[in-house]
């Protein structure tokens, strides 16, 4: 349970994020139609904070979080002490409020301690913002719902209990539509986005998402036009400009028959002036227009605390006083300040603070999203001291937190790779030794397989999160369709950009790429093998390669020359994204591994070992077994396929089973491949196999039909390249077996240790 949870914190806290909306939804329902004021999102939070302390403390055991737990946990006892003695009622309500103050602190210094397992996607908090947006839309739409105010003003918040707090979250979560906005391509999703946001920040009533809207639109586009200014587009500027001034008249029209502007004209009205700008000719008028008579509240409260004693000013005077409930200043600060004393004021800020400066110290490179994680940061200290709500309410406060801690600069970067699954291949077992020569100092790295199972999957590395996305193979076209769209919807809303590079391993893997490509920008894509020789026109070779949308992807990466060549025939125009990085061997374990005993059937004078898959439209492997009916030679072929009962009977019809020796799939073929005097491949194609390596690390010859190299390795410079036809293969094979057995000296733990730095290129891209 502790290794499920410490694997899948961020999936669940991305999980309670997603049922903020709807519990604020119940929240309201409670408090507005069933008149119960102790609600369940009381006790849901609640739960999540303690859980999140207990995960932090005895599964992540990090046991700095001790102090400040300590420190805030004896100013509870003292404020509520305070009340015992000052208070003669109601000290359910004064508890309430102290766990709702408090619940940010404690939940920040404990997501802060553990920052480096949470990483939540954009697209979470999207989906956050679209609930809250359309649960608002659809009442409104109805004309149903609770009003925005009690009286005088307009405005509809849906279901929702307070207007401030979900006002709150609307703006402070503006930056992010704009980042995931201005990463879609698809128009209408844009389009219907943008409407609806505008719709209900323009009919909720409130100032602060449209002020929010304001900043964040400003901000983006200073942006933009530094860019454009930077790279000479000077007509992309001038559109921008006209898009930005159709955009501005459309606002100032329907302004006016929005709740906003409503509320605007009646608020005047009250006030008895004509125009806006009167409003500042009084200080009085002011602080009722502007601050909705919060610097009245200010100075009220303060006249209490000032009259109260030297306990209360040191731990609080909290929120009832003579029996009445103390009217909230509704900006933060002050609320915390006069609330919670100097001591609760001091110790929940020098936390949030610590905090802040030490992300802000360590924070992320400079990007448009960045910038954007700057807006809200800003919104949410700028919103905290002029309209409140945001860090003293846990609806509001666990969104800041989250907010917050995506600017910090992670310790480790987040690497992703998708695959079929961990059954015996090459692919399977390259997959497992790039994943050993990975520093997991500097990574953390998840893997996320089709099928969870197969026989090599104990020997992924152990500091992998392995991961499983079932596919629905269904029979009902329809059924399976629906399935597959909604857990690659679910997995989207989780786990979009979420990561720092992503790798699509399995090239003939549909839901590998899909998977890939939604989850980092900073995405490869694994060719492993030649296909032209697997598509022979043009028009199937590209409708592969489109097929998995190769041009979205930032780096292909191939294992041969050769294969990369292949590609660049048919698409010229992605050189500029391609790689040549072949494949890991454990070279260690293959020499250890080689070692073990195993029982021999036959061995003559000349062993051939063949080690692969057993599939006759690219292995071709009755062209060794046709070898050993010409020469004086035995085979020892390892591995299965479909093709497998075909090569039995063939090598049975032709008396060859003295000869031939099939030995099946061996999780340890290193043992076998030490007993010959060479391996042997002879496929039609190949792209780099993984035996090639394997035999040079046991010092074995080479015969082969492949030629192909990568920037480091050439084969013709270590192998015997022989024809694909039979007749001149066999003449060619007993010249070789007449020469005098040479290698070359090879040095592979060098190539792979320059290979994984061109790897960490990529990864840190």
């Amino acid at each position: 349970m502790s290794k499920y949870i410490k694997n899948n914190i961020s999936s669940i806290i991305a999980t309670f994020l997603l049922m903020q909306p709807f519990i604020d939804l119940l929240t309201g329902i409670c408090i507005h139609t069933l008149n119960i004021n102790f609600t369940l999102g009381i006790i849901l939070r609640l739960m999540f904070l303690v859980f999140i302390c207990i995960t932090v403390l005895f599964i992540f055991k990090k046991k700095q979080v001790l102090l400040p737990y300590s420190l805030i946990f004896i100013y509870c006892i003292m404020y509520i002490i305070g009340t015992l003695i000052y208070k003669e009622t109601n000290y359910f309500f004064e508890i309430q409020n102290l766990i709702k103050v408090f619940y940010f602190p404690i939940l920040f210094i404990s997501l802060y301690f553990i920052k480096d397992h949470v990483r939540i996607s954009n697209m979470t908090l999207y989906t956050v913002i679209i609930t809250y947006l359309v649960l608002i839309f659809i009442p409104t739409l109805f004309n149903v719902g609770y009003k925005t105010y009690e009286i005088t003003k307009v405005g509809t918040i849906g279901f929702f209990n307070s207007a401030n707090e979900i006002s709150g979250i609307l703006s402070i979560l503006t930056p992010i539509i704009f980042i995931v906005l201005s990463e879609s391509k698809k128009i209408i999703p844009i389009f219907l986005t943008s409407l609806i946001y505008l719709l209900v920040i323009l009919m909720i009533g409130t100032k602060t998402p449209l002020i929010s809207l304001c900043l964040t639109l400003f901000i983006s586009l200073i942006y933009l036009w530094i860019k454009l200014f930077k790279n000479k587009k000077y007509k992309s500027i001038i559109l921008s400009l006209i898009l930005v001034t159709i955009f501005t008249i459309g606002l100032v029209l329907i302004t006016p028959k929005t709740n906003f502007y409503k509320n605007i004209k009646t608020h005047l009205n009250y006030l008895h002036l004509n125009h806006i700008t009167e409003v500042f000719k009084d200080e009085k008028l002011v602080d009722h227009f502007i601050f909705s008579s919060r610097l009245k509240f200010l100075s009220k409260k303060s006249n209490i605390y000032n009259k109260s004693n030297m306990y209360q000013k040191l731990f609080g005077i909290g929120y009832i006083n003579n029996n009445k409930r103390t009217k909230m200043i509704e900006m933060d600060y002050f609320d915390i300040f006069y609330s919670h004393g100097f001591i609760g004021f001091l110790i929940f800020f020098i936390i949030s603070i610590y905090i802040l400066i030490k992300i802000i110290q360590k924070r992320k490179e400079l990007n448009y999203e960045n910038i954007m994680e700057h807006t809200s940061l800003f919104l949410i200290l700028f919103l905290a001291f002029f309209t409140g709500h945001i860090i003293i309410s846990p609806s509001v406060s666990m969104v800041c937190i989250i907010l917050i801690l995506s600017l910090s600069k992670r310790v480790k970067r987040d690497l992703l790779f998708t695959d079929k699954s961990m059954t015996i291949g090459g692919i399977e077992t390259a997959q497992i030794n790039l994943l050993n020569n990975i520093n997991y100092n500097k990574y953390n790295v998840t893997l996320i397989l089709e099928e969870k199972k197969g026989e090599l999957l104990n020997k992924v590395n152990k500091n992998v999160i392995i991961k499983e996305l079932k596919v629905s193979n269904n029979k009902n076209i329809f059924i399976r369709k629906i399935t597959n769209y909604i857990r690659k919807l679910i997995y989207k809303i989780y786990n979009y950009h979420k990561y720092d590079f992503s790798c699509c391993y399995t090239t003939y893997s549909y839901s590998s790429n899909i998977l890939a490509k939604i989850s980092s920008i900073n995405n490869a894509f694994y060719v492993h093998s030649d296909y032209k020789n697997v598509y022979h026109t043009n028009k199937e070779f590209r409708e592969f390669f489109d097929s998995r949308k190769v041009e979205e992807y930032k780096y292909i990466i191939f294992v041969s020359n050769e294969s990369k060549k292949s590609f660049i025939e048919y698409y010229p125009y992605l050189n500029k994204k391609t790689h040549v990085l072949n494949n890991f061997i454990n070279i260690k374990e293959i020499k250890e591994k080689s070692k073990d005993k195993i029982d021999i059937k036959n061995k003559s004078k000349c062993l051939f070992v063949f080690v692969g898959r057993l599939d006759d439209s690219s292995k071709k492997l009755k062209r060794a077994i046709n070898l050993c009916k010409e020469l004086n030679i035995n085979l020892w072929v390892i591995g299965d396929g479909p093709d497998r009962d075909m090569y039995y009977e063939y090598v049975k019809d032709n008396k060859l089973q003295d000869k031939v020796s099939f030995y099946g799939r061996q999780q340890n073929p290193y043992p076998y491949m030490k007993e010959a005097d060479y391996i042997i491949l002879t496929s039609d194609y190949e792209g780099f196999p993984v035996v090639y390596q394997e035999a040079i690390a046991l010092n074995k010859p080479i015969i082969t039909t492949i030629n192909t190299s990568d920037d480091q390795l050439d084969m013709k410079d270590y192998a015997y390249i022989v024809s694909k036809d039979e007749k001149k293969m066999v003449s060619e094979v007993k010249v070789i077996l007449n020469k005098n057995k040479k290698q070359k000296l090879i040095d592979l733990e060098k190539i792979q240790k320059q290979r994984i730095k061109e790897f960490e290129k990529l990864f840190n891209s």
